[in-house]
């Protein structure tokens, strides 16, 4: 009996004296540290910067689809109706960036796309595609004449053309290119060609010994003069505009009024011949300026 009241009387004073340090903590220290303001601050910044952290990082997976990757499908072959409902299942957009015309393949479908296929991408990914078109584009023929053959064939390449052979004309200067031919005809530069047609390129031989009669080229379009000049071995050289054309369909409704040399002179064939264009049709009211028929053209620059 004397022990276990002697061990009650240890428990009873353990119990005190945990109890009388305990108050002395509260009373003493903690009250003291709670009380004051920048401790409170700055415990209270840790937990806001600690949840801001977790916060930041929970809206970034759920922003960037953290572990939810996508696979891009395979769609080349695909007209554009399979390829919408194809992506639209997997949560994937697409926009058409170009079209190519490949002879034998339905029109419409995809080409090339990018991503490539089996790509790993994110919901909501643009997959870029090119699809063939319903018909071959529409090259504009820019001015070749006066270039070196080697440039010409460089140019007419690059643009997805052909060279079919060349035609060596009458010029005042070798192997430069005086015009180009396009489906039997002179295609003046601007003219619209099918991307991978077959062109002639009119090659400059010098000029000839023989001699020639200058045609008359009034009231002709710049493409009809081109034309004359050919058959008359002829070059059409500088063209001159009275007031300067918008674009190339403008240019069409042009006309020439004067030229150099004038009509019926004799010159070398080869020779190139000036224009002189308008719109102003009051300027035909001017007589055209004929050569004498006996009067050959250096007596005429003599005179």
């Amino acid at each position: 009996m004397a022990i276990n009241k002697r061990g009650e009387d240890v428990r009873d004073l353990c119990l005190f004296s945990l109890l009388k340090y305990k108050n002395f903590i509260m009373n003493k220290n903690f009250k003291k540290i709670f009380a004051n303001r920048l401790f409170i601050n700055v415990v209270a910044l840790i937990f806001l910067l600690v949840a801001l952290f977790f916060g930041t990082l929970t809206w970034l997976k759920s922003y960037t689809n953290h572990g939810k990757e996508i696979f891009v499908p395979d769609l080349q072959g695909l007209d554009e109706q399979e390829t919408e409902k194809m992506l639209s299942a997997k949560k994937l957009k697409y926009e058409i960036i170009d079209s190519v015309f490949v002879k034998g393949k339905k029109a419409g479908i995809v080409m090339e796309q990018t991503p490539e296929a089996g790509s790993v991408v994110k919901e909501d990914r643009t997959i870029y595609l090119i699809i063939n078109a319903c018909s071959p584009r529409k090259i504009v023929l820019p001015d070749l004449r006066d270039f070196s053959v080697r440039h010409a064939e460089a140019m007419i390449r690059s643009l997805g053309l052909k060279i079919g052979e060349y035609e060596y004309v009458p010029s005042e200067y070798k192997d430069l290119v005086q015009d180009v031919k396009y489906e039997n005809h002179i295609a003046v530069p601007g003219t619209r060609i099918t991307e991978g047609s077959t062109v002639i390129l009119l090659v400059g031989k010098g000029l000839s010994d023989e001699m020639t009669t200058v045609a008359s080229f009034r009231e002709l379009t710049l493409e009809q003069a081109i034309e004359r000049a050919h058959i008359a071995s002829l070059n059409i050289g500088a063209t001159w505009y009275d007031v300067n054309p918008q674009n190339e369909n403008e240019k069409a409704l042009y006309f020439v009024y004067r030229q150099e040399p004038v009509t019926n002179s004799k010159v070398s064939m080869g020779q190139s011949v000036k224009l002189f264009l308008t719109r102003d049709k009051s300027l035909l009211d001017t007589p055209e300026e004929i050569a004498d028929e006996d009067i050959t053209d250096e007596e005429e620059l003599w005179d």
